[in-house]
């Protein structure tokens, strides 16, 4: 084979997989409307949405947390106080399958969102990886809030 051909197969192989990863795309995001922000009145609440990842549409969630929970969390400062939210795609990185959503209408710290496929683990109030076989959390999303109402503008960047 030419070094060329070579060069060339290897540079779109590391575009692919850091495409694969967040970390590079000439698509830009899409800005999806999510809901009011008045439907996360408590810490624990949720809203399910559907957000594109790596190219398909899949559910996410945001969730409405007691804390920051890392430099993914949005915090907004209303008449009440502080409120904390926290996005990501339910789509399982280790093998593409939709997690599970919460059981309960609450998530809080402690609820496990389990992937159907394998079983990997998730902490359902940030999205961390708990148990494999997957070797990264859930994807982050970030969150803006425009008025009253929230809206998901694309995968946040890695911390």
């Amino acid at each position: 084979m030419q070094r060329r051909k070579v060069l060339k197969l290897l540079s779109s192989a590391a575009l692919l997989s850091a495409v694969g990863r967040g970390q590079a795309s000439s698509i830009p995001a899409p800005d999806v409307e999510i809901g009011p922000l008045s439907a996360l009145s408590a810490p624990g609440q949720y809203l399910i949405f559907t957000y594109p990842n790596q190219g398909q549409p899949y559910k996410s969630v945001v969730a409405r947390v007691g804390k920051v929970v890392d430099g993914h969390t949005l915090t907004l400062t209303q008449p009440q106080g502080e409120v904390y939210l926290r996005a990501y795609s339910l789509r399982c990185p280790h093998s593409g399958c939709t997690v599970d959503e919460p059981g309960s209408k609450r998530i809080d710290t402690g609820t496990i969102l389990i992937c159907p496929c394998h079983g990997s683990e998730y902490d359902g109030a940030n999205g961390d990886l708990e148990f494999g076989p997957a070797t990264i959390g859930l994807t982050a999303l970030s969150v803006e809030l425009r008025g009253e109402t929230l809206h998901c503008t694309g995968i946040a960047p890695a911390l």
